[in-house]
């Protein structure tokens, strides 16, 4: 991009950012923008709740026209199945259309598949790869947005729209401003995600294990998305897809200038935990942007994958969540067991819309039935810690203690993350501090690397060893079972307290048997850890 056209893009930034100043203190109540109210969405005068699910778009190039498009594995993953604007229309309308029949009310349209050229400019990468430039072609890729969100309001569906994150790139901020102002006044534009997972993509971390973000470094970063987003699009709301409650060690969720949180959550030995940390400790209103059981109709039933999604439903409004989304819209062609068959619609049959317009290649899965029944559910139990929420995953071998206290006033901190990893950085496992500070970390081979932090407050990341004392027949930690046993490959089903024939009981997936989390064969001691208050946040 030349001289010219930077100057003449700044000064458009410059101008509609002083013609937006005073536009955040809007009373949004009468209108037709999703704002928020105490911890909940609203949409004039009444609660929103968000049921989303996730979407995936890119762009395709049409002889010499740019149009948005499903992905490729949507429908028949071998090929595109539309190939002018008004059949690439039509499909994403019959998409959206099956989308509201599900009972969604809200889409997170995945708009971050961005690449780089050899001079590292930024693209998008259509399937004719004739490359669409953010800047240069910035226009082309609003006016596929527009269409996209006319569809959506169509069938009354709210976006979450989440964008390649602009950290510390100055191409993608001069974009992203762009797309802030092009949209400000659209209304089914419900929120932008600025960074999806920071605690796996953002590339500080990704070449050295000894290198993090400090958290006063991530807290400035999105400081800055927050007052673009004030200047630039203050009709809508600003969220990060956090991933799982290791975030707190970077991109402190509590901390963190966001409007809510959104987190994402996979595993169910995992998700009732995670979903209990996150609605105790971090104040702010709060989803699950991602979650999911993968089914094949096989290995785990389709009426596992329907028995999940209720209880994960129950169980955010029970803990005072402000939404659910599920992972994804159509399964994959490729990848491994958990990424090919998380998603609500398969790729056999033909499904056709109720109005009879549309026909998608694909049949929806039974999980769907439960999304119609839930809408009216209210809480009904509290939100109680669960019984393995200390030994999430079950590991067996080793147990080490230890007590995590403020520097300052030497007080025990509650809800503190512990992290240990194995000698070669291998095997990872978490736990969290009580309410009097102490903690017993789980797992089935020797911790060598720590790190732990907790809600606005230092990061501590160090190596320790210790002596570790038998406390069952085992005298050798050289022959233990499962020492390389990672998440991935532990199966729920072991450790579940109902049969199977039980599914359809409110309390099936996440009711664990309490004896089968609290063994160990080794014990050792870290002592006493420290951490300080943070004292950045303005």
């Amino acid at each position: 991009m030349n001289w010219k056209t930077i100057f003449y893009l700044s000064i458009f930034i410059i101008i509609s950012a002083c013609g937006l100043k005073n536009e955040n203190k809007k009373d949004l109540s009468d209108t037709d923008f999703i704002y928020i109210k105490e911890k909940s969405f609203m949409n004039r005068g009444k609660i929103f709740f968000p049921v989303m699910l996730n979407y995936a778009v890119g762009y395709r190039n049409v002889g010499d026209k740019f149009y948005i498009s499903p992905i490729l594995q949507y429908e028949n993953p071998e090929i595109f199945e539309s190939n002018s604007k008004i059949s690439i229309e039509n499909q994403i309308r019959a998409h959206f259309t099956l989308i509201n029949e599900m009972g969604f009310n809200t889409i997170r349209i995945c708009f971050d598949r961005v690449f780089y050229d050899d001079e590292s400019k930024a693209f998008y990468f259509p399937a004719d790869k004739k490359k669409l430039f953010l800047l240069k072609d910035y226009k082309l890729i609003f006016e596929g947005l527009k269409s996209l969100f006319k569809i959506a309001n169509d069938n009354k569906l709210k976006i979450i729209l989440l964008i390649k994150s602009p950290v510390e790139n100055a191409e993608l901020e001069s974009f992203t401003k762009l797309l802030l102002q092009e949209f400000n006044n659209e209304t089914a534009l419900f929120a932008y995600d600025f960074f999806n997972e920071p605690l796996y993509f953002d590339l500080v971390n990704s070449s050295n294990k000894n290198t993090f973000r400090k958290k006063a470094d991530a807290y400035k970063i999105v400081k800055k998305w927050k007052q673009m987003m004030l200047e630039y699009a203050p009709n809508q709301l600003f969220t990060i897809g956090f991933a799982e409650p290791l975030e707190v060690f970077e991109w402190d969720p509590s901390i963190l200038p966001v409007d809510f949180i959104a987190f994402h959550t996979y595993h169910p030995l995992r998700v009732p935990n995670e979903i209990y940390w996150y609605s105790k400790y971090i104040s702010k209103p709060w989803m699950i942007g991602e979650t999911s059981l993968p089914a094949d109709g096989d290995s785990i039933s389709y009426n596992e994958q329907k028995q999940f999604y209720k209880e994960v439903f129950k169980r955010v409004i029970n803990c005072g969540g402000s939404g659910i989304g599920w992972w994804e819209f159509q399964e994959p062609a490729t990848g491994n067991f958990e990424a090919k068959y998380t998603a609500v619609l398969n790729h056999k049959s033909v499904t056709k819309t109720k109005d009879g317009k549309y026909s998608v290649i694909g049949t929806v899965k039974p999980v769907v039935d439960e999304i119609l029944k839930l809408k009216d559910f209210r809480k009904k139990e509290n939100c109680d810690c669960n019984s393995n929420y200390y030994n999430m995953l079950g590991y067996n071998n080793f147990k080490l203690i230890g007590k995590v206290i403020n520097e300052n006033t030497m007080q025990p901190i509650e809800g503190a993350v512990v992290r240990g990893w194995n000698i070669d950085w291998s095997i990872g496992q978490n736990t969290f501090t009580n309410r009097n500070g102490e903690f017993t970390l789980y797992s089935n081979d020797i911790c060598t690397y720590f790190e732990i932090s907790a809600p606005n407050m230092s990061n501590s990341k160090f190596s320790f060893n210790t002596n570790y004392i038998a406390i069952s027949n085992y005298n050798s930690t050289s022959d233990l079972p499962n020492q390389k046993l990672e998440y991935h490959n532990i199966s729920y089903k072991p450790f579940l307290k109902l049969p199977i024939d039980s599914i359809g009981n409110d309390n099936y997936i996440f009711n664990f048997d309490e004896s089968k989390f609290n063994k160990a064969k080794f014990v050792g001691n870290m002592g006493i850890i420290k951490l300080e208050h943070l004292d950045f946040v303005k």
